[in-house]
């Protein structure tokens, strides 16, 4: 606890019979990567990447090359551009590659639009067995926290519309992150941009072989190992973090959130407007004007 706040908590074993096997199984399929999770995956290493320094751009910015003659500029110390044609940036700014895969729900950073992750709509079969976890993880949820649960569960059922939350209930996204000894070791230190301050975010932990993976909160010095069918409750608001995995095997671990980017009733959010390229063919209307 933190005052009267809670900041972390776990309740063992949630996770048994079929549910258990049908739900581990599932994440443990997961081995997809993604290289858009910048405050989470850590400094970019220009050395070990075998990145030298050509030059600078206009703005005095420093441009680097690869082995292979490809182009690429800093954006953070967390994540670059791929530069093009001309030295201009192309695509959006990229990190280093983490094993973690967004499923449920999402709002387009550059659309505007909300609607499934890519992962989800390609992997129909796998995203409905993994919907599951929410409910379940509400059953610690509601036992550790229950002021913050009813907080969310309101602010869910007046702020998001149904269809942008998993299966209608008070979460609206999954990330399923592994940590394996001959994969993504840890995750560095971040706050969860977008997550419901007042909330918490829920995290169902499965694990192969002879691992630990602790989850840190680095301002309080405490730090908790999480066991195999545990669901681990945690305020994504302070900082956080996963430190390097101990042993040999696989701790997959699915974190459930409510997204508040995604909040478009109620005056809790905004509606859903696409921009940039996504509404220049969208028809203006007097009520567009006003939204």
């Amino acid at each position: 606890f933190l005052g009267e706040t809670i900041l972390a908590g776990i309740k063992k074993k949630v996770y048994t019979g079929e549910k258990y096997e049908e739900i581990k199984s599932c994440l443990m399929s997961i081995d997809d990567t993604t290289t858009m999770r910048a405050s989470c995956s850590g400094p970019i290493d220009i050395e070990d990447r075998g990145w030298k320094e050509i030059g600078k751009d206009d703005d005095d910015k420093l441009i680097y090359e690869d082995g292979d003659g490809q182009k690429y500029q800093l954006r953070t110390d967390n994540s670059f551009f791929v530069l093009g044609k001309g030295d201009k940036q192309r695509g959006v700014a990229q990190a280093n590659s983490i094993h973690s895969v967004m499923i449920g729900f999402k709002r387009g950073r550059l659309t505007g639009k909300m609607s499934e992750s890519n992962w989800s709509i390609a992997n129909r079969d796998r995203n409905d067995i993994l919907c599951q976890i929410p409910e379940i993880n509400d059953v610690a949820y509601k036992e550790i926290a229950p002021d913050e649960y009813n907080f969310q569960k309101s602010y869910a059922e007046n702020g998001i519309l149904p269809e942008h939350r998993i299966s209608g209930g008070i979460h609206t996204t999954l990330s399923a992150n592994k940590y394996s000894s001959d994969g993504s070791q840890k995750m560095s230190y971040h706050i969860d941009s977008g997550d419901l301050d007042g909330g918490l975010t829920t995290i169902a932990t499965f694990i192969e072989g002879d691992v630990k993976t602790y989850f840190v909160l680095p301002r309080y010095g405490v730090a908790i190992a999480r066991g195999d069918g545990d669901v681990f409750i945690g305020d994504s608001g302070q900082v956080h973090g996963v430190i390097d995995i101990e042993g040999e095997g696989i701790s997959m671990n699915c974190v459930s959130y409510c997204d508040t980017r995604l909040a478009s009733q109620d005056n809790k959010g905004k509606p859903e407007k696409l921009i940039g390229a996504s509404g220049r063919n969208t028809r203006s209307t007097i009520e567009g004007f006003y939204v």
